[in-house]
């Protein structure tokens, strides 16, 4: 009998949709934490992804209060929605790092941190040990009884590691799994799409912030929720229950969101090469493009901007302050709390990529809580 979520048709629809994915991650190169050109997207695209996975679970941020929130700032909002959004923060950080050790592999302990670290300070925070308890899941389903969880676990791992089959099919299997099993009292879900992003870096993909399929998923939750129903059905049974159905679901919103990732990043090198042409002949660094056109997609901050660029808060504070002086900025706070939004010389650039960012980021309103 099978004891995972593994049994699926190869159907017309998926293979379309595997075959359109391929075709347009052919060029992706080896995994990397940042790539050059898309220093400037990536707190945006976290940020995005954060507010995505959070708020499928009724976390009330938008993606800019969370922008807020990651860059140090403050928001009104629940002390809880803002622990989740920092907790979720750093279990991506947590698996991103381990994507890219040479000695990565998967294992029981893995999955615990992740999702410990989404969890931490929270209702229900067990540290990552499984559930000891029954539960029920949206008063819908039933999930595995606990005493099953460590030869489950036991057995997903095993599988995660065995390295077979396409990567939006191993990626998508692996969130059905985890959300299936249901190890833990809480933080299931967000745990899942972890490790579902976790998978496809494994596989290849990079910087998966910038598929952020979290955002289209929150878009829609009725429909994520009706299809991972479906495929598990009312009870724990893995053998009566193909997941055809969810790696259909899975596959589209990849390949859509592969898509919107693939304009954003073609767009950058065009809107830093319009900046370089704005900035010939004025007294300034090699890093300014790249400065502006995070400006231009959301506010920054002199530590996260360091972090990214490698450089010290000092110079990054100067480089800041020269662009204000310019009018290529505008500051706003105080010094401990001051952020740099764009200035009206900034504005008035026709850069491509903010438009498409609107579009990565997708809707923003608030899901109610589903239990997952």
């Amino acid at each position: 009998m099978p004891e995972l979520h593994l049994s699926y048709r190869e159907t017309p629809r998926l293979l379309g949709l595997l075959a359109a994915w391929d075709a347009q991650s052919a060029a992706e190169g080896p995994i990397v934490r940042h790539r050059w050109t898309n220093i400037g997207l990536w707190p945006v695209a976290r940020s995005a992804t954060v507010a995505g996975s959070t708020g499928i679970e009724g976390n009330s941020l938008t993606a800019a209060q969370v922008d807020q929130v990651l860059g140090g700032g403050s928001v009104q909002a629940r002390s809880a929605d803002i622990r989740e959004v920092l907790n979720y923060n750093s279990a991506l950080d947590l698996a991103n790092a381990a994507a890219l050790r040479p000695d990565f592999e998967w294992s029981q302990e893995l999955l615990r941190r992740l999702n410990a670290t989404v969890m931490r300070g929270l209702e229900d925070d067990e540290r990552g040990e499984y559930r000891r308890q029954a539960v029920t899941v949206g008063g819908v389903f039933a999930p595995p009884e606990y005493q099953r969880l460590p030869a489950l676990m036991s057995q997903l791992v095993e599988w995660l590691g065995d390295g077979a089959g396409h990567p939006v099919i191993r990626a998508g299997l692996t969130h059905l799994n985890v959300v299936s099993i249901h190890p833990w009292l809480n933080g299931n879900g967000r745990t899942a799409r972890i490790a579902g992003s976790l998978m496809l870096m494994r596989c290849g993909i990079g910087a998966p912030e910038l598929l952020n399929v979290e955002s289209e998923i929150r878009a829609n939750i009725n429909r994520y929720v009706g299809v991972l129903q479906t495929t598990h059905g009312a009870t724990y049974n893995p053998e009566e229950h193909s997941a055809t159905e969810w790696l259909e679901y899975f596959a589209e919103i990849c390949v859509n969101r592969l898509e919107v990732r693939n304009r954003l990043t073609a767009a950058v090198p065009g809107d830093i090469g319009l900046l370089a042409m704005e900035l010939e002949g004025s007294p300034c660094s090699a890093e300014w493009p790249i400065i502006l056109l995070s400006a231009r997609l959301a506010p920054i901050r002199t530590t996260s901007m360091a972090g990214l660029l490698g450089l010290s808060p000092g110079r990054v504070r100067a480089v800041l302050a020269a662009m204000a002086a310019q009018g290529w900025l505008e500051p706003a706070g105080e010094r401990r709390g001051r952020r740099y939004g764009p200035g009206r010389r900034l504005m008035d650039l026709p850069l491509r990529t903010p438009e498409l960012m609107d579009r990565f980021r997708g809707h923003e309103t608030a899901a109610p809580r589903d239990g997952h």
